[in-house]
């Protein structure tokens, strides 16, 4: 069977959005999978969806539109990615105001899979959020997002980028972030805020008695045992945010149409 130059420009395309989404995806963007399998999985992917993929009336049929195009197509599957990474991105956040809290920011270590130093807890939040999510599906709802994107935005659309709607939406996801942050930090933030509260009492009635090292023994065990107290708190809030992903979804959908 001959193809011609339209259908694998097709292919490209659907190749495009689904290497922009495996930049940003959590799951899909880690460094510990080998490049490889990621690129023979996206590759399979776009091979799969190109027969069930609906396409714009209107093709690039020049060199610059179809370059323009292969930008496009990455810049939606970025943000689809980047809707679906930003409870990764909160969690860890609040992982790093946990551990400057609790006196471990500077028990800090050079993570390969995300090529940064982070903190221990940020680190095992991390972690524990991605349990979750790959327990309630998540990863195959980023797979299912990125099929209806296809129907929302056919392959080869021009997408408005510069909509006051998308700016808008993107105001808000960083409002989200650290608003996730800050009330997954919070019950720990409050428990270490008691204690320092309870030391300055007992460095007002025994001078003698060295809070600032006492300190440094108490807060992270405190921090833990806090942090495991709000586990079941924590995995149902993580579980509501997938919903309100799902809805981000949706408004991106209508805002870059």
């Amino acid at each position: 069977m001959a193809l011609s130059l339209g259908q694998l420009s097709i292919l490209v395309f659907i190749l495009a959005r689904i290497a922009g989404v495996f930049i940003q995806a959590p799951l899909f963007n880690s460094r510990s999978i080998p490049f490889g399998v990621k690129s023979g999985l996206a590759v399979w992917m776009a091979i799969v969806l190109w027969f069930v993929t609906p396409v714009s009336q209107a093709l690039p049929n020049t060199g610059l539109a179809f370059i323009l195009g292969l930008v496009f197509e990455a810049a939606i599957g970025f943000l689809i990615g980047f809707i679906c990474n930003i409870i990764f991105l909160a969690i860890q956040a609040a992982g790093e105001i946990m551990d400057m809290q609790m006196g471990l920011s500077v028990a800090t270590a050079l993570d390969p899979v995300f090529g940064a130093v982070i903190s221990v807890i940020g680190r095992f939040a991390f972690m524990v959020a991605l349990v979750i999510f790959i327990t309630a599906d998540g990863h195959l709802f980023i797979l299912s997002a990125l099929h209806q994107s296809f129907v929302a935005l056919p392959v080869g659309t021009m997408a408005n980028f510069s909509s006051p709607a998308l700016v808008e939406q993107l105001i808000n996801l960083g409002n989200m972030l650290w608003l996730v942050a800050i009330k997954v930090a919070a019950p720990i933030v409050l428990l270490i805020f008691l204690s320092d509260f309870t030391f300055g009492i007992v460095s007002r009635v025994a001078p003698q008695v060295n809070v600032f090292m006492l300190g440094f023994q108490v807060k992270p065990l405190l921090g833990i045992f806090g942090f495991m107290l709000a586990m079941p708190f924590i995995v149902k809030y993580i579980n509501e945010l997938i919903v309100v992903m799902t809805q981000q979804m949706v408004i991106l959908s209508q805002a870059i149409k």
